[in-house]
């Protein structure tokens, strides 16, 4: 069953950041290779995961403390975040997460928005 994403929503911990428009969650693991001499064909084991995220919205840094002036405030210090991506009112995907990079357009004839860039840190878990 198809579910309609303005019920979507990003958070900080328990914080909803606000003017949030849209995420995106990339998910990524290696495979080794392990293929030997005489092997017809490549044999791959799993390695490592990875994972990081992406959101955009309206520009709400001077209005929203506890979101997007709070993420700000994580790039700008370095500090982890620990980040909830709610696909619905009540399923999400949770991790920390570094911001990896932080964007501001002001066109002359539009809104102002903002995108944040995410580097996971550890496992990412769905609830």
């Amino acid at each position: 069953m198809a579910i309609a994403g303005k019920s979507g929503k990003l958070a900080i911990g328990a914080s909803t950041v606000v003017d949030v428009s849209s995420w995106s969650l990339e998910l990524g693991a290696d495979t080794l290779d392990v293929t030997a001499l005489g092997d017809d064909w490549k044999k791959f084991i799993a390695g490592l995961k990875e994972w990081s995220a992406s959101a955009e919205g309206f520009y709400s840094v001077h209005t929203d403390a506890t979101g997007q002036k709070a993420l700000q405030d994580a790039y700008l210090n370095s500090t982890e975040v620990s980040l909830n991506l709610y696909v619905n009112a009540v399923n999400y995907y949770a991790g920390s997460a570094y911001i990896s990079g932080l964007s501001v357009e002001d066109p002359v004839d539009d809104t102002v928005s903002i995108s944040f860039e995410f580097q996971g840190t550890g496992p990412l878990t769905y609830n």
